[in-house]
């Protein structure tokens, strides 16, 4: 009965802070950015033709801003990512900070496969 007891109000204050912590809510937000579809590769772009097609995001704004902070440390010597220049890369998804130009991510896609590509070069 007295670990009962004990146990108590650690609950009451577990129920509490539950209730009182925001909702979270799923819901699509808009992002800034660019595209391009694409042929050929990103060092050498060409038309898109029926066997070639590609698209490469570009975004900007609040939505790198997100998608930066939550993909973990910077990478050291990667792409010239030294001093202001950050840089945070998982798999095909690429993000970069400079305190000038702000956060952006870039990513792609091969349009005829379905499979996630790079968005930009090195």
């Amino acid at each position: 009965m007295k670990r009962l007891l004990a146990f108590f109000p650690l609950f009451v204050l577990a129920t509490a802070m539950i209730q009182s912590a925001p909702k979270w809510l799923f819901s699509y937000q808009s992002i800034k950015g660019h595209y391009a579809i694409y042929g050929g590769s990103l060092s050498d772009p060409q038309p898109p033709t029926k066997k070639e097609r590609r698209i490469a995001f570009w975004i900007d704004g609040r939505a790198a801003k997100q998608l930066f902070d939550a993909m973990g440390p910077d990478l050291r010597n990667a792409c010239g990512a030294d001093g202001e220049y950050r840089l945070r890369q998982r798999a095909e998804l690429s993000c970069s900070y400079h305190p000038r130009d702000g956060h952006h991510c870039d990513f792609g896609f091969d349009l005829l496969t379905g499979r996630s590509i790079g968005g930009s070069l090195c």
